[in-house]
């Protein structure tokens, strides 16, 4: 389900942009940049960043300082973890990048504290087996690449890496949050707010 609700990386930034660009065209952009903001208030936190991250293409970078570069290095981690069941039978995080080191330095390095990360296995002969890999990797990318996509990542572990990650991006999403509702007329998000308000209370 959640590979149909998020789409890749590049694929995603550029439709999402086009998009935009059509809405605000038709008069529906102050419209659609609210309900962005409004939806990521009370909503989980990987959510919460998706949302502002989508919420920001819909503005000129230069209009509000924003580095188009940083939004997009948290909107790719943040949809490899939305995409990830963390229940699977076999769990392993897509990322949305290439698994280069330069990608790892991007993506991954800037909120990445190096806490110990676990594996799966169903036979020693298989832990002794990931073990020797990890021993022959010869960068940090390297075995971060085989804990995450090759290992059977355990469940605990990413839930840690999920938690390093907001607790690293949701300080930089709220400050392009605030950034954004500054673009929004009070009136319209009182509007809107009441009008979200009103079809929760009728679910």
């Amino acid at each position: 389900m959640a590979e149909e609700e998020n789409v890749e990386e590049k694929g995603g930034f550029e439709d999402f942009a086009s998009q935009a660009l059509r809405l605000h065209k038709q008069g529906a952009f102050e419209n659609l940049l609210c309900q962005h903001l409004i939806m990521s208030v009370a909503i989980d936190p990987l959510t919460k960043v998706r949302l502002i991250c989508e919420a920001s293409l819909l503005v000129d970078a230069d209009k509000i300082s924003l580095n188009l570069d940083d939004v997009e290095t948290i909107y790719a981690v943040a949809l490899s973890f939305l995409n990830t069941n963390p229940e699977a039978e076999f769990v392993a995080v897509g990322w949305g990048f290439t698994l280069t080191i330069e990608n790892y330095e991007r993506f991954i390095e800037p909120w990445r504290r190096n806490t110990p990360l676990f594996f799966r296995s169903s036979c020693r002969a298989e832990t002794d087996d990931k073990r020797k890999r990890l021993d022959k990797a010869e960068t940090d990318a390297e075995e971060f690449y085989l804990y995450t996509m090759k290992f059977d990542l355990h469940h605990s572990s990413f839930q840690v890496l999920k938690s390093e990650f907001l607790r690293w991006s949701i300080p930089l999403v709220m400050e392009i949050f605030e950034k954004l509702s500054r673009l929004v007329q009070p009136d319209l998000y009182k509007e809107m707010l009441q009008m979200m308000k009103g079809e929760i209370a009728q679910k």
